[in-house]
C-alpha cells in the first residue's frame, strides 16, 4: 500500500548511492531495495519494521526482516533459509556456511519475537494483524491427549499404515496393539508396538526405557530427540484449534484471508510433520524384551517390519512347528478331499509335530471329561507359546480328521466332506463343533466294504484305512449320482431312461452318509444296489456312452423329419422302427442294430420317392412354360418382357429341387398351376393389349379426350388429343378349379363318360362366356 509511485530506476539509484563507497566486487543485498521505497509507503504498512528498528540490536535480523517484507507477496519466490542467504550475499568469496548459520539464528530470533512466521521450510513476514493472530495462536492451549492422538495417527496411519503386519515366514498378518510413550492407543493384542517419542519423560534415557520393556511382548521403538518436531506439532495443533474456533466468527475479510492462509500453511506443516516423523522413525532404536538389535537402512517401515519379525519369533517359539507353511482356508477342500493313503496310520509318531500338539490337547481334554470345541482349540493355539493363526489350526484339525484320528461332530452327527469343510469355514459356529478321538472298526467290516466297492464301482478303492475308505465310498456314490442325474434328465428325448428312476432313488438314499455308516449299515442294501447295477445302470451307461446312442438319435431324427413322407411309401420298416424306439427296454441287447438296418432301408425308399416327385413337378412346369411361350401374345412381347414372364418358371425349378417333403412338392406344383401360371398368362395378355396401340387423333373440341377403335394423330385448333384402343381385360382360370356338376362318385360306363363330358363342356363354356380363358 503506497502513497505514490516510484520509478524502479530511482530505487536502483538509491541502492547505488548506498554501496558507492564500498570496495570493488561488493554486491547489493536485496534489503537495500527497501530504502528506495520506504518514502512511498504508508507508515502503518511497515510498522513492524519500525518497531523492530527500535527494539532489535541485531542488524542482520533487521536486514532480513526488510527483505522478507519485500518478497511477502511474491508467490513465485520461496523464502527458505537457502534462498534468503542468496538475497543476503554481499560478496562472491563470502563464507557460506557461516552466513547460513548467522541468518538461521537471526530468523529464529525474528520468529521468537513474532515478527515472522515459519511456514514449513519458508519464513514469512507478518503484518500487524498477522502478528496479533500469530500471538493468539501461540497463546492457544491444547490438551496433551490431542497431541498424542495426532502423533499416534501420523506414526501408525501414515508411516506404518497397516493395522496388521505380515510374518515373512508364514505370510500371515498379525494384529498388534498401538502404544505411544507406553500408553495404549488401540485395542489390546498379545503383540505390541510401543513408540517412544521426544515427548516422553525418559526420551533421553535409553537404558531406562529398555529395562521397562523387559517382560512385555512388544517392539520398543525409541525416536531420537527433536525439539523442532515438538514445537512444530504443538504449533500445528494450536493453529488447527484456533482456526476451528474463529473461522466461523471472523467478520473482517482481511481476518478471513489470514485464517485461510494459516489453514493452508498448517496443511503444509502437517505434511512436513509426517515426513519428519517418518525420518525420525528411520533413525529410531529398536528393542525386543529389553534387547537391542540392529536393523540396517533408514526406511522407517522396513525397519519396523523387520523388528516385528523378531518380536513374533521370540513371543511364539512354537510357531516353528508349522514349518513355515502358509495355510489358507481356501485350501481346506484340497486337504479334505484329496488325501493320500500314506497319511493314514494308527501311529501317532507318524503325525507332524503340529498335528501331535493338537491331538494331544484333544485327547487330554477327553480323558478329563472336558468337551473340546473347535473354538477352544483355535483359542488355545492362537496364544503363547504357539501364535498359530486360525487357518493353520483349522488345517491341523482337517488333517487329523482325514487321517482318521478325529471325529468332528455337530449335534452328534459326524461331519464329512462338504459339511466338514463348511463347518471349518463358518467361524460363527466354531463353538458348536465338537472334536473327539476316533473309534476303531473291525477288519471284517473294512474287508466287506472293499469287496462291495470293487463289485459295484468296477474299481479298487484307493484307501484302505477305515475312515478314509468310508469317505471314499460316499464320494463314489455321489460321483455316480452326479453322473446318472444328467443322463436321467434327458428322459424326454430318451423315454427308456425312466428305468433309472429307482436306481437314482436308492443311490440318493445311501450317498452323503457318515463314513461309519458305510462300514456298519451299507451291507443291508448291497444286494439291491448290485441288482440295479447289473440290470439298469451298467447297460444304460454303455448305451449312452457308445454308438448305440448315436443310432437311436439318428433313427429318432429320421422318424421326426420324414414322418410326413411315410404315407407315400410302402413297407413295414417304419412301423418296426417306431415300435423299437418306443420300447422301454430298447437299451438292452441288439435292438439298435435292428433299428440301423431298418432305418437304412426306409431312408432309401423315401429318398427315391422324393426324387420321383421332384421329376414329375419339373416335367409339369416345363410343359406349362412351353405352352405359354407358344402363345402369339407371348411372341409379340419384347425380349425384356419375355424374360420377366419366363423367370418364375426358372425360380420354381430351382426351388423344387431342394424340397424334401412329398406333400410340399405336390402342393407347390398345384399352387403354381392354379395360381402362378394363371397370373403369368394374364400378365402376358395385359402386356399384349397395352402394346397394341397408343396414339393421337384429332378431336372436335379443345381439351376433350376421345376414344376410338384405332389410333391416329391429327391437329385441330392447335390442340392434340390422345385416343386409346378399348380392350377389356382377360381373366385366366385353372382347369382344376372349375367345378363340374355330376351326380355320381365315379364313371362306370360309356354313358357316364358322355354325361360327365357334357357337364364339363357346360362348365367350361360358362367360364368362356364370361370372357375368361381356361389354362390347361
Amino acid at each position: 500500500t503506497a502513497v505514490g509511485e516510484r520509478s524502479m530506476l530511482a530505487v536502483f539509484q538509491e541502492v547505488a548511492k548506498q554501496i558507492c563507497d564500498r570496495p570493488m566486487g561488493k554486491l547489493a543485498t536485496f534489503d537495500l531495495m527497501f530504502e528506495g521505497i520506504r518514502a512511498a509507503l504508508k507508515s502503518n504498512v511497515y510498522k513492524s519494521i519500525r518497531t523492530a528498528e527500535q527494539n532489535l540490536d541485531n542488524q542482520l535480523a533487521l536486514r532480513i526482516l526488510r527483505t522478507l517484507f519485500l518478497v511477502k507477496y511474491i508467490n513465485e519466490f520461496k523464502s527458505t533459509l537457502r534462498n534468503v542467504c542468496v538475497l543476503m550475499l554481499d560478496e562472491f568469496n563470502q563464507d557460506l556456511p557461516q552466513l547460513s548459520k548467522d541468518i538461521g539464528e537471526a530468523l529464529e530470533l525474528l520468529e521468537q519475537q513474532n515478527y515472522i512466521q515459519r511456514d514449513g521450510e519458508q519464513y514469512v513476514y507478518l503484518t500487524d494483524q498477522e502478528q496479533d493472530i500469530e500471538q493468539e495462536i501461540k497463546n492457544t492451549e491444547v490438551e496433551f491427549r490431542d497431541l498424542a492422538d495426532d502423533l499416534e495417527k501420523f506414526i501408525f496411519d501414515y508411516v506404518i499404515k497397516s493395522r496388521k503386519i505380515r510374518n515373512a515366514e508364514n505370510n500371515y498378518d498379525y494384529e498388534y496393539s498401538h502404544k505411544l510413550d507406553g500408553r495404549l492407543q488401540s485395542k489390546e493384542y498379545e503383540l505390541t508396538i510401543n513408540v517412544i517419542t521426544p515427548f516422553h519423560e525418559n526420551a533421553d534415557n535409553e537404558a531406562a526405557l529398555a529395562m521397562q520393556s523387559m517382560g512385555f511382548d512388544e517392539l520398543l521403538v525409541i525416536m531420537p530427540a527433536d525439539s523442532r518436531l515438538m514445537s512444530d506439532l504443538l504449533m500445528y495443533k494450536r493453529t488447527e484449534k484456533y482456526i476451528r474456533q474463529n473461522v466461523t466468527i471472523a467478520k473482517q475479510e482481511a481476518i478471513k484471508r489470514i485464517l485461510e492462509f494459516k489453514a493452508s500453511s498448517n496443511r503444509t506443516r502437517e505434511s512436513q510433520l509426517k515426513e519428519s516423523i517418518k525420518m525420525l522413525l528411520g533413525q529410531a532404536k529398536l528393542y525386543v524384551s529389553g534387547t537391542k538389535f540392529e536393523v540396517g537402512g533408514e526406511d522407517a517401515l522396513s525397519r519396523i517390519i523387520k523388528g516385528f519379525q523378531t518380536l513374533i519369533e521370540r513371543t511364539y517359539p512354537n510357531l516353528k512347528m508349522l514349518r513355515g507353511i502358509s495355510y489358507s482356508e481356501n485350501d481346506l477342500g484340497n486337504v479334505l478331499n484329496n488325501s493320500q493313503e500314506g497319511l493314514f496310520g494308527n501311529d501317532v509318531t507318524a503325525l507332524d509335530e503340529s498335528e501331535q500338539e493338537v491331538l494331544a490337547f484333544i485327547q487330554s481334554n477327553n480323558r478329563t471329561g472336558i468337551r473340546t470345541t473347535l473354538k477352544l482349540v483355535i483359542d488355545r493355539f492362537r496364544k503363547k507359546p504357539y501364535g498359530w493363526y486360525e487357518a493353520a489350526t483349522l488345517f491341523q484339525v482337517a488333517k487329523l480328521s482325514v487321517r482318521g484320528k478325529l471325529d468332528t461332530k455337530i449335534d452328534s452327527n459326524i461331519l464329512e466332506g462338504d459339511t466338514l469343510e463348511k463347518a471349518l469355514r463358518s467361524a460363527s459356529g466354531y463353538g458348536n463343533v465338537i472334536l473327539e478321538p476316533q473309534i476303531d472298526f473291525t477288519t471284517s467290516q473294512v474287508r466287506n466294504l472293499k469287496e462291495f466297492y470293487q463289485d459295484f464301482f468296477d474299481a479298487s478303492p484307493t484307501m484302505s484305512e477305515a475312515k478314509a475308505l468310508g469317505k471314499e465310498t460316499g464320494e463314489a456314490f455321489q460321483e455316480l449320482l452326479n453322473l446318472l442325474t444328467p443322463i436321467a434328465s434327458q428322459v424326454s428325448q430318451y423315454p427308456f431312461l425312466q428305468a433309472l428312476v429307482p436306481a437314482i432313488a436308492l443311490i440318493s438314499e445311501v450317498k452323503g452318509k457318515s463314513y461309519a455308516w458305510y462300514l456298519t449299515e451299507l451291507s443291508k442294501k448291497q444286494d439291491d444296489l448290485l441288482d440295479l447295477k447289473e440290470q439298469v445302470i451298467a447297460p444304460i451307461r454303455v448305451f449312452m456312452n457308445g454308438n448305440q446312442r448315436e443310432i437311436y438319435e439318428q433313427a429318432q431324427k429320421f422318424v421326426q423329419v420324414q414322418e410326413p413322407n411315410f404315407a407315400y411309401i410302402a413297407g413295414t420298416d417304419v412301423e418296426q422302427i417306431q415300435a423299437i424306439l418306443a420300447d422301454r427296454q430298447c437299451f438292452k441287447g441288439n435292438r439298435m442294430q435292428q433299428v440301423k438296418v431298418l432305418s437304412d432301408h426306409a431312408s432309401a425308399a423315401v429318398a427315391e420317392k422324393v426324387k420321383e416327385e421332384i421329376a414329375i413337378a419339373k416335367i409339369s412346369v416345363t410343359e406349362l412354360q412351353t405352352r405359354l411361350c407358344g402363345m402369339s401374345e407371348f411372341t409379340g412381347l419384347s425380349v425384356e418382357q419375355q424374360a420377366q414372364i419366363v423367370q418364375p418358371f426358372s425360380d420354381f425349378l430351382t426351388a423344387i429341387a431342394n424340397k424334401k417333403l412329398i406333400a410340399v412338392i405336390r402342393d407347390d406344383l398345384r399352387r403354381f398351376e392354379e395360381e402362378k401360371y394363371g397370373g403369368l398368362m394374364k400378365r402376358v395378355s395385359e402386356l399384349a393389349v397395352r402394346d397394341q396401340g397408343l396414339g393421337v387423333s384429332e378431336g372436335v373440341g379443345s381439351g376433350e379426350l376421345g376414344v376410338a377403335k384405332t389410333s391416329s394423330v391429327g391437329k385441330t385448333t392447335g390442340v392434340y388429343r390422345v385416343t386409346v384402343t378399348d380392350h377389356p381385360p382377360v381373366e385366366y382360370v385353372a382347369k382344376r378349379s372349375i367345378q363340374v356338376k355330376f351326380d355320381q362318385a365315379w364313371l362306370e360306363n360309356e354313358a357316364d363318360v358322355d354325361r360327365y363330358l357334357a357337364g364339363m363342356r357346360e362348365a367350361f363354356m360358362a367360364e368362356i362366356q364370361q370372357n375368361k380363358r381356361i389354362s390347361i
